[in-house]
């Protein structure tokens, strides 16, 4: 079923003139799962340039892209060869090899099944030519989100938000976990908003049978992790970078009170109507508003 956009979002998709369509680099863009801006995407209000290696994934990424959809089977990194360890589950597919101790601790051994092995060079955004200017990044590589930042600081320049997955309980060898992408990303200028999701397994134990897992999943192992561009610099951004990020905190991961906050520094330049904020609260669901 398609995703329809928020009234909200829609409001800001006709009140901003953003110079350009929004763009989103989607560095793995396997579609196991519905991207976070799969309703802004069938509203025509972005562009997506995406890049997945798997070339069963590749091939689904094929099958119906809309106008605004550019895929490629390329392996994003450092610039370096890798082997892409594709997995029997699809999602866990990735340039490290799995940690075994690691997945045979939470009971997921099989997520580890490695069913084929390619060997391929990666390319780094940096010295991509024809890579379009983007204002969101969205990553998800299975451990390799490193390589990609360490890869990228120019290309980043314009983008005002990242959403990534961070990893808590090790599943990959040698993959850098929360704390080198967090690192990693404030050294760049960005900073955590808030998470999209975590997911969490119960461990294995001899009472597991008489365990509800949903209730008593103690561990964390991953989740999706929103990053914004420091915003006590955000008078020192264009328009543009502070319009695309109001349209997709509204449209792709429902931060109103930042979506508010762009467009107040918008009404103080003069660049938008004045009555738009209070305009985007009425658009808002009545369960958000006190009114």
């Amino acid at each position: 079923m398609t995703e329809t956009l928020s009234a909200s979002a829609a409001l800001l998709r006709k009140a901003l003139s953003l110079p350009r369509l929004t763009t989103i680099t989607d560095v793995g863009a396997n579609p196991v799962n519905p991207a976070p801006y799969s309703a802004l995407l069938a509203a025509g209000g972005c562009r997506i340039v995406g890049f997945e290696p798997q070339p069963s994934a590749f091939a689904a990424l094929q099958e119906k892209p809309s106008p605004n959809e550019t895929y490629f089977p390329v392996a994003v990194g450092d610039g370096s060869p890798v082997t892409l360890h594709v997995m029997r589950s699809s999602g866990m597919t990735s340039t490290l090899p799995p940690y075994e101790p690691g997945l045979s601790v939470i009971g997921r051994s099989r997520w580890g099944q490695v069913v084929e092995r390619l060997a391929m060079q990666t390319a780094a955004l940096d010295h991509l030519p024809d890579l379009p200017e983007f204002d969101m990044l969205k990553i998800d590589i299975q451990g390799g989100e490193g390589a990609v930042l360490a890869a990228a600081s120019r290309v980043m320049q314009p983008c005002v938000v990242v959403i990534i997955e961070l990893r808590y309980h090790r599943l990959y060898q040698g993959e850098p976990m929360l704390g080198g992408i967090d690192t990693q990303l404030r050294a760049m200028g960005f900073e955590l908003h808030k998470f999209l999701f975590n997911k969490s397994l119960m461990l294995p134990n001899s009472q597991a049978t008489r365990l509800r897992p949903r209730r008593v999943a103690d561990q964390l192992i991953d989740g999706d992790a929103i990053y914004v561009r420091d915003l006590t610099r955000i008078a020192d951004w264009t328009a543009a970078q502070i319009g695309h990020l109001a349209l997709l905190a509204s449209a792709t991961f429902d931060s109103h009170s930042l979506a508010l906050l762009c467009l107040d520094e918008l009404v103080r330049r003069g660049d938008v109507d004045p009555g738009l904020p209070a305009s985007y609260v009425d658009a808002l669901p009545a369960h958000l508003r006190t009114d």
